[in-house]
């Protein structure tokens, strides 16, 4: 994403609405629920839909001791190391835990942590089951360096948050991004709490599940999939590899064979008598246009669309000074058209481009998100740099 302070307004419309119930999470990743009987199923994946609704009225909801603490820093001060991980063997113990046996049928009262296809599950015995803890071993789940067992999850040592968390990537929260420092992992945790939380019985007791959605072979399959050729083209056409996959995920969800109305093609949507045309000309050398064999071929159609993003950014936009601008009418061009995105600047291109160099990036974001004529156009925009910023963190640009 657009990574500069002056955006400082903007970035509020283009990155994460926290108010959104409707996230990206559940429209792109298709998660499924924990059935019931959890503590017996195989390791298979997890079912689907299985998983009861939240506690609405669940105490898990209203514990917030650790949040206050951990809103804006990156790197762990040790006082706050020490805020996360304090109490918790007092805690355990006062309710049965550190090891000792409860009256449940005399079991150790010991979290599980079990690993699916679509899931980490977090299973803890109902004696354990404090906000805190279940906060705590969120935490430990979420940003622990190394594999985690179910008694690590009590563990009280330092989180060496230095390190790169174990599932880094393979979970993303309710925003669609990935889970790196404390502040937004206590976050994810009341997220977690609120919606994604069971509690169960069965012959051995009582047991609080909580939900930990995985990603690993949807979302960042797809990346992996064509990552190498998103490289290699990137590199040549000089083109953000976040803002490729941005336009992959806006354009076709990932499908290689999408067809629109207009018929644009294959995963980067490409128009044969359009992008295709000029990739041909001003790229290869050549006369003609792509064939629709060619463009429903994956490797082809990346080619052409990145080779095509590069002729807007550093061809047809090349007199645009600032970045952030050139960026911007980059990807509003790439939806709806070079000229169509400059005459909202001006009649002629090169009267566009000098207007442009006299603009602050808000307003040219303003205008193309608003007044385009277009309605797909102005929410294009939008669209394709919410992806952008998720695809730098799953990237791990920014990491």
């Amino acid at each position: 994403m657009l990574t500069a302070s002056y955006l400082s307004n903007v970035q509020n419309w283009l990155t994460f609405n926290q108010n959104n119930e409707q996230t990206y999470l559940n429209q792109s990743v298709g998660l499924t629920g924990v059935p019931s009987g959890l503590r017996i199923v195989s390791s298979d994946s997890v079912q689907s839909n299985n998983f009861s609704p939240p506690l609405s009225n669940s105490s898990y909801q209203n514990d917030t001791a650790v949040d206050n603490h951990t809103a804006t820093f990156e790197h762990l001060p040790p006082v706050v190391e020490t805020f996360l991980t304090k109490n918790v063997t007092a805690s355990a113990n006062e309710e049965g835990g550190g090891g000792k046996k409860n009256d449940v049928n005399n079991h150790v009262l010991t979290p599980s942590f079990i690993q699916y296809t679509d899931a980490l599950v977090i299973e803890v015995p109902k004696a354990l089951a404090t906000p805190s803890n279940l906060k705590r071993m969120i935490h430990r789940a979420l940003l622990s360096p190394t594999m985690v067992s179910g008694e690590d999850l009590l563990s009280v040592a330092p989180i060496k948050v230095q390190h790169k968390p174990w599932f880094y990537r393979q979970v993303i929260n309710q925003y669609g991004n990935p889970i790196r420092y404390p502040a937004a992992a206590t976050e994810y945790a009341n997220y977690l709490l609120q919606k994604h939380t069971q509690e169960v019985s069965d012959a051995e007791g009582t047991f609080v599940l909580i939900q930990i959605p995985r990603v690993e072979n949807r979302l960042l399959g797809k990346i992996e999939k064509y990552r190498p050729w998103v490289d290699t083209y990137s590199r040549q056409f000089n083109v953000p590899k976040d803002l490729v996959f941005a336009i992959i995920e806006v354009e076709s969800a990932f499908n290689p064979r999408a067809v629109s109305k207009s018929n644009a093609l294959g995963l980067m949507q490409i128009k044969a008598n359009a992008a295709g045309r000029d990739v041909y000309q001003y790229v290869d050398g050549r006369a003609g246009q792509p064939s629709q064999e060619a463009l429903f071929d994956a490797q082809t159609n990346l080619r052409m669309g990145i080779a095509y993003m590069g002729l807007l950014k550093h061809d047809y936009l090349l007199g645009v000074r600032n970045p952030k601008i050139k960026e911007m009418l980059s990807i509003s061009s790439y939806n709806a058209g070079i000229s169509r995105t400059l005459k909202l600047f001006a009649a002629t291109p090169e009267e566009a481009i000098a207007r442009v160099n006299q603009l602050h990036p808000k307003r040219v974001y303003r205008t193309l998100r608003y007044e385009h004529a277009s309605s797909e156009a102005r929410q294009y925009l939008d669209k394709v740099l919410k992806a952008k910023a998720r695809y730098s963190e799953l990237l791990d640009l920014n990491a």
